[in-house]
């Protein structure tokens, strides 16, 4: 009987996480999305850990780690506790580990952010809440804040993480305004993907208000509920991004006709005045 090929199909190698790299980024997770802000104190490990289902010894390896990183800082004494100390997290402790992707093969996120982004910006408009907005103009105070010592001179590695941070936010708050968890899933994930030319694009500017600009646009557009006022401001935002890609690879992205068909969506009643 003869011996059956085997598949050429070529697997992908599996990057194994430890249960302590998973809790870590669950805690990053909340701090990145400004649910657990500088200065606030964590529960207690006994609560911590009960909250995360996981063992004390596992919830001890992750705080060593966001430790090691500077993003908390565990003080002993009666008024002691886990602290928040900053809300930067490094991208290797920001989300599960992802197989590399050279930065010319990062076209393929791009034009995945360009169909999904305005649809979620859509739902955003006609399901977020109070607190879902609130969150949003948060993000651009943030940015705006970080954006202000760098008017006049190139921004620095600091600025530019704070800068990220609060582009992340708004993403993640207008993503949570859609009311669907796989939507904010999503989201991360591209945002994660994106991080590389997130950086490179602000660096760029030669005004990073422009950035703060681009949030602010996004977020009056979402409040106004008018879909096409809402696909040009997300367009606008992802605009920056693209051009600085381009820039870097010296490749043009590619526009397909479906993508812009679909980018269309449909009509949406106007967001009635809150």
């Amino acid at each position: 009987m003869p011996r059956t090929p085997a598949t050429r199909h070529v697997f992908q190698p599996v990057q194994l996480v430890r249960p302590a790299e998973v809790v870590a980024h669950r805690i990053a997770e909340a701090i990145r999305a400004g649910d657990v802000t500088v200065g606030e104190r964590l529960p207690s490990e006994q609560n911590l850990s009960a909250q995360l289902r996981v063992s004390r010894p596992t919830l001890r390896e992750a705080l060593k780690l966001l430790s090691a990183a500077g993003v908390l800082e565990v003080r002993p004494g009666s008024s002691g506790g886990i602290f928040v100390t900053s809300p930067t997290v490094p991208t290797e402790l920001g989300g599960q580990p992802l197989p590399e992707m050279p930065m010319e093969d990062l076209a393929v996120v791009m034009e995945a952010r360009r169909l999904i982004e305005p649809q979620v910006a859509r739902m955003a408009a006609a399901f977020g809440t109070p607190a879902d907005f609130a969150a949003m103009h948060a993000a651009v105070s943030l940015s705006e804040e970080a954006a202000r010592p760098f008017r006049r001179r190139r921004i620095t590695p600091e600025g530019l993480q704070l800068m990220t941070l609060a582009s992340t936010r708004f993403n993640i708050a207008m993503a949570r305004a859609t009311q669907n968890a796989m939507m904010v899933q999503i989201m991360e994930l591209l945002l994660r993907r994106m991080e590389p030319v997130r950086l490179r694009a602000l660096a760029d500017l030669d005004d990073v208000t422009l950035s703060t600009r681009t949030l602010a646009d996004s977020l009056a557009a979402i409040e106004s509920g008018d879909p096409e006022n809402i696909d040009r401001a997300t367009f606008g935002r992802i605009a920056l991004l693209e051009q600085s890609w381009e820039r870097a690879t010296g490749k043009r992205l590619r526009r397909r006709p479906l993508l812009r068909l679909l980018a269309e969506g449909v009509g949406m009643a106007p967001r009635q005045p809150r």
